[in-house]
């Protein structure tokens, strides 16, 4: 019923060990995800910043049940590192059911080396991740998947504002529409922040809907 790779990679952080005592600057948020009008599951999105460097936490929990039924189960864990913008370290496990998946990875002289369970090599260049959307990715061609470490081919259109819903209403959102190896929607508001997504899921749209933020994370990521 559902794709293999249904919400791929999509990380949303959790602070975890880390606190603020050890970094400089934390933001997160939380959002909530509906699919064919049922609450799934949740995902938290953390980041910390101390200097340049900014560590993600990263914890997404699907489940999808039809009259008692579970339908699919999805959960995500991952941690990644960098440095003035650039990917030093990535550290991802993800259980679809019962069977997990992983990305793991540092950067080296040429590039960013990936071992993953559907990708193994160098990725050249400064590649985003599927984790958080930061406004920069929208730059970059070449997003790793946090699922299972392959690189997507992505570009971006810029689809004007439209009205997104969060637990507090509607908000006017600059929408942005993710083409290529990956096919998603992403939502900013007016201070830059990832607010919201949607994609298609199973014949459905999944949505990822804001319930509660905590800082800027658009303002921690622009200081690394």
């Amino acid at each position: 019923m559902f794709r293999r790779d249904f919400l791929l990679g999509f990380g949303f952080w959790s602070l975890g060990s880390i606190t603020s005592r050890t970094y400089g600057e934390t933001a997160g948020t939380v959002f909530n995800i509906k699919w064919r009008d049922l609450n799934i599951g949740f995902s938290r999105c953390n980041l910390t910043r101390q200097g340049t460097r900014l560590a993600a936490n990263i914890e997404v929990s699907i489940n999808v049940k039809l009259l008692g039924i579970n339908l699919f189960n999805y959960q995500l864990q991952a941690k990644e590192i960098w440095e003035n913008k650039t990917l030093q370290h990535l550290d991802c496990v993800t259980t679809i059911g019962d069977k997990e998946e992983f990305a793991r990875g540092f950067r080296v002289k040429n590039g960013f080396k990936i071992n993953g369970s559907s990708y193994s090599g160098t990725i050249d260049g400064n590649p985003a991740t599927t984790s958080y959307y930061t406004p920069e990715f929208l730059k970059r061609n070449i997003w790793i998947s946090t699922q299972n470490g392959t690189p997507l081919k992505v570009n971006v259109e810029d689809k004007g504002f439209k009205n997104m819903n969060t637990s507090s209403g509607l908000i006017k959102a600059k929408e942005w529409k993710v083409n290529g190896d990956l096919e998603l929607n992403l939502f900013y508001d007016s201070n830059n922040e990832w607010v919201g997504s949607n994609f298609v899921a199973g014949g459905s749209v999944a949505t990822f809907i804001l319930h509660n933020k905590a800082g800027n994370l658009n303002s921690v990521w622009n200081q690394t």
